[in-house]
């Protein structure tokens, strides 16, 4: 997508924003010049796009319900650089539910053979 291609201003489940009190666009494009930010009409929800992205300019969608400081932090921990990283940690908190389960389980087995 080309950066005149992006035009989700005038998009109807769309609405571009350029700028907010707490310049969180302005400090996601410092984390990547082609971010974006669009709010989803249909689902309420902050979206960041990129407008240099190949087949398609989604990149993820904000799991806040207002642009401030966790929206930069949330941008720079899920960059692709930090992938090793991030799955790293939902292995290891994959493992630890799993351990939680095994003992719960195995206190179900001893209450029912006691």
């Amino acid at each position: 997508m080309r950066k005149e291609d992006f035009v989700f201003h005038s998009h109807k489940d769309y609405v571009f924003i350029d700028s907010d009190n707490l310049f969180v666009c302005q400090r996601l494009k410092q984390v990547d010049p082609s971010y974006r930010v669009v709010f989803n009409l249909k689902k309420q929800k902050y979206e960041v796009h990129s407008v240099e992205q190949v087949g398609g300019s989604y990149c993820f969608t904000l799991p806040y319900p207002c642009l401030d400081e966790r929206a930069v932090e949330f941008a720079l921990k899920t960059r692709r650089e930090n992938s090793d990283k991030i799955i790293a940690e939902i292995d290891k908190y994959n493992e630890n539910l799993y351990n939680q389960m095994l003992k719960q389980e195995v206190n179900k087995f001893k209450e029912a053979l006691c």
